[in-house]
């Protein structure tokens, strides 16, 4: 008898043992998945930098000549998109406007201006392409002109990750590495010339060599906010109208010159008592498809709710988002992603 109350007995302790084990490590794996959340949440919020500090870098006034500041060394050519021939302008590709992801070994900078990209091969089509010559002629270049290193090597998978998941693909497209940025490390250098600030981003391998030439600008927004009777006739010929309304980065937030464009909007729909309009949100490719579809939305129902309560029967009124699956424009450049991010009037 004594026998079984013991073996009873230990049951008792065993099992609530496993429990309180069971119920710590049920903790650890919580606590665990918490921190993980909390370290993705870091992770997003330190990806990119709000803003460079340029008073940390030396001005320099050593002439440079003109944009794009750097021709090929001896022995090397800026070659022409698409052949082996040498670029007329000294440049592979010229953007009036588009950016760089410049990686300072921390966080990424969002350097956006006028843009050069200047891929380089031998002169000699039969000659090995020398990319320790090419390496060592460059840096030596920039260092004499007053170019600063930021950050040389490959960019942590983990940063290039996230990169790519704040827009599609824009690790390939926004940074000049030779090729793979997952595969080639790559140089950043800040240029704080009494001329302007500029941003230089090499990559080399043994095959070829890329150099990115940033020169920092902000966007100048050409498109101009029509006015009601514009927006009429565009209605009346070609049965909608489109506007840009400008919403804060990545949000449904009116700013204050979208908010002059809804107004028009509202004088347009108060002067024709009997027009109804569809109310469609566009976007650029930046970001998710599913994430676009519902910021389109978003913004498409902040302008039907502001009509309505400017008075407006929201019966006169639908809305919808549709993302990037409409583009008007190829998403190629920062202009025509402007394009893009639309909110087009459809009459019904």
């Amino acid at each position: 008898m004594k026998k079984i109350l013991t073996l009873a007995f230990l049951s008792i302790i065993i099992g609530s043992c496993k429990k309180e084990n069971n119920a710590v490590q049920n903790k650890n794996v919580s606590e665990v998945k918490e921190n993980a959340a909390d370290s993705s949440e870091a992770s997003k919020e330190t990806l990119f930098v709000d803003s460079f500090d340029w008073s940390k870098i030396q001005e320099s006034t050593i002439d440079i000549g003109v944009f794009p500041y750097i021709t090929a060394p001896e022995g090397f050519i800026i070659k022409e998109e698409g052949s082996t021939e040498v670029a007329k302008n000294g440049m592979t590709n010229f953007f009036d406007f588009n950016k760089l992801f410049i990686y300072d070994g921390n966080s990424f900078i969002r350097a956006e201006g006028k843009k050069a990209s200047l891929y380089l091969i031998m002169k000699d089509d039969n000659a090995e392409f020398n990319q320790l010559k090419f390496d060592k002629s460059v840096d030596n270049y920039l260092k004499k002109i007053g170019a600063v290193l930021l950050f040389g090597g490959q960019i942590p998978v983990g940063e290039l990750d996230a990169l790519q998941q704040s827009e599609e693909k824009a690790a390939y497209k926004y940074i000049q590495s030779a090729g793979s940025p997952y595969d080639n490390s790559v140089r950043n250098y800040a240029l704080n010339h009494k001329n302007g600030k500029i941003f230089i981003q090499l990559g080399s391998n043994s095959a070829h060599s890329e150099i990115g030439v940033i020169e920092l600008e902000g966007f100048k927004q050409t498109i101009k906010a029509p006015t009601a009777s514009e927006m009429q006739k565009e209605i009346d010929s070609k049965g909608k109208a489109v506007l840009n309304i400008n919403f804060d980065i990545d949000k449904a937030t009116l700013q204050d010159d979208g908010q002059k464009v809804v107004d028009e909007i509202f004088a347009l729909l108060s002067k024709n008592k009997i027009l109804k309009l569809s109310i469609e949100g566009h976007t650029d490719n930046s970001g998710s498809l599913e994430h676009n579809k519902k910021l389109s939305a978003d913004r498409a129902n902040t302008v039907m709710y502001a009509l309505a309560a400017k008075g407006i029967d929201i019966k006169r009124l639908k809305a919808s988002g549709f993302g990037s699956e409409k583009p008007i424009e190829t998403n190629n450049s920062e202009e025509n992603k402007a394009k893009n991010r639309r909110v087009e009037l459809v009459k019904f």
